[in-house]
């Protein structure tokens, strides 16, 4: 039965990915030249993962301390990674920003498309050159006032345990001057752990999403290092882990 369900369930994200694309193309034609900071194609990945998530017979994703993110201006956006389902769980933030993803997904038919007409940001790992072009890139949309999305951990976690934190998203955070917020996801991993697009539980599993408060810079004397050690100890205190 699972592989029944995860079987529809993979269809029908693809099916429903081919069609809000070509739903959205002549839409994001017209409005791209009015819309800098590319909000209506965020706007739109944001409806398919949601409606990708409310048909899901696995989950149940529940969100909180959307209130701690800052109304007004740029910041990190800094979660653990656990699983393939933490991207579009992620999503039900429902805040502007820009991913940060591994460059082959820009190459994938229609979701690779759709990522880059929403400005996302690719990254080759261990390609120095494409880390700078990252930095780049987010740098210019801080500046803009999108906030960026990163996995600090690089990779999801194969265990469910918290892995250490890379210091990109905080070197990013101090050199812009703009706050990090943590967020804990839960579930995913129980939901579809690494390696596997076969989802593991024919009962409905709690997935949970909790936004902390966020850490600036300041707080820390501008020492990334500083400040990698603090997000990921809140996100460690907050984090129950599997079971």
């Amino acid at each position: 039965m699972r592989v029944l369900l995860s079987a529809f369930f993979w269809t029908y994200l693809v099916g429903s990915l081919v069609v809000f694309w070509f739903a959205v193309v002549p839409v994001w034609l017209i409005v791209t030249p009015f819309d800098r900071l590319r909000r209506f194609s965020h706007w739109y990945a944001t409806t398919w993962a949601s409606q990708c998530i409310a048909i899901s017979p696995f989950w149940r994703v529940r969100v909180s301390g959307r209130d701690r993110i800052p109304n007004r201006g740029a910041f990190v956006l800094a979660a653990n990674h656990l699983s393939a389902a933490d991207i579009m769980v992620l999503f039900r933030v429902r805040k502007h920003f820009k991913w940060v993803a591994k460059e082959s997904l820009f190459r994938l038919p229609f979701l690779g498309w759709m990522m880059s007409m929403a400005g996302y940001v690719p990254i080759k790992r261990g390609s120095a050159e494409s880390r700078h072009e990252m930095f780049r890139a987010c740098h210019r949309h801080l500046r803009r006032g999108s906030s960026v999305m990163i996995f600090p951990e690089g990779t999801r976690s194969r265990d469910g345990e918290i892995q250490e934190f890379r210091m990109g998203a905080f070197k990013l955070a101090v050199d812009a001057d703009v706050p990090v917020v943590p967020i804990v996801v839960e579930g995913t991993l129980e939901v579809l752990p690494v390696k596997t697009w076969v989802f593991q539980h024919e009962r409905i599993i709690d997935v949970s999403v909790r936004v902390l408060d966020p850490v600036a810079p300041a707080e820390v004397d501008y020492d990334p290092e500083r400040l990698r050690d603090e997000v990921r100890a809140r996100i460690c205190a907050d984090y129950r882990g599997v079971g």
